[in-house]
This record gives C-alpha cells, structure tokens and sequence, in this order.
C-alpha cells in the first residue's frame, strides 16, 4: 500500500509537472476620450429707433425682427428715406460668418443698406448692427397708394 500511494503521488506529480502548475497575474489599463461641440446659435439683440410710435417688434423667438414706417406724405426724394437698424448677436461658442440678402426694390425705390454686404465674421458673444432702410427719389402719381417692402436675410454660418 505504501508503494501504491508512492507511485499515486509520484505520477499526480508528473502529471502537474506535465500540465503547467503556474501563478496567473492580470491586469489592465484603458483610455477613454471626451468630445464637446460648441454651440451655434445668431439672433437679434437689439433694433433703433427703441422708443415712439414705429419701433421695430423683435419675434420672441428672436429670429426676425420686422419695422413697419411711418407712412410717406411727400413726394419729394428721400436720401436719408426711412432708416432703422437691428443688431445680430452671436449666442454660440463658435465663430460664425454673416452674409446679407436683401430683395430687390423697383425704382424709385432702394435700399439705404450697401449692395452686397461684406461678409462679417463674429466670435462668440460678438455683434454686428446693420443700418437699413429704404430711399427713394421724387415720387408720381404712380406711387399713390404704394406698398413696398424690403427683406434682410442675414445668414450665419461656419467659417471655411
């Protein structure tokens, strides 16, 4: 019985042997990176005249602002025509470009705003006003009665 349990332990040791009795070890790192984008938002902040019957209304969502003017009771020609100004904030964190659209006016009409407008670049929390308004030279009988209405698009965009 002894050299039986002999040759039982000697052949569990060769057989241990044989498999690789061995300490394992682990272990591990990572590595994770965070990405934030900047936010990207332009609106009107501000419009002139601020005070008096004819004040341009500013939307609430701060996107449009519109100027109804006092009506024409002359018809002599107007250099100076009927000016108002709004102003456009940049809200984001990211430097945006301003361009200007402005529709077209049929003579005598025009516009006091310089056609085209140099593009504008503005980093965040700056602004940029725009003087607008319409002109006109002297007024005839056609002109009796006459509406006209002119649109400001200012598009903000990414830098290139």
């Amino acid at each position: 019985r002894k050299v039986a349990g002999l040759f039982g332990a000697f052949g569990l040791a060769i057989g241990l042997v044989g498999g690789g009795v061995s300490a394992s070890w682990t272990d591990q790192v990572t590595a994770a990176q965070n990405v934030n984008v900047g936010t990207f938002t332009c609106q009107i902040s501000a419009r002139t005249p601020t005070t008096g019957t004819n004040v341009p209304v500013i939307s609430a969502d701060k996107k449009s602002v519109t100027y109804t003017a006092p009506t024409i009771m002359s018809s002599e020609a107007s250099s100076t025509g009927l000016p108002w100004s709004f102003t456009v904030r940049n809200y984001g964190t990211i430097p945006m470009v301003l361009t200007v659209e402005q529709t077209a006016l049929d003579a005598p009409f025009s516009s006091l705003l310089a056609d085209p407008v140099a593009p504008v670049t503005l980093n965040a929390n700056g602004t940029k006003q725009y003087s607008v308004g319409i002109k006109w030279t002297e007024l005839g009988n056609a002109n009796i009665g006459q509406a006209v209405s002119i649109t400001y698009t200012v598009h903000c965009a990414v830098p290139h």
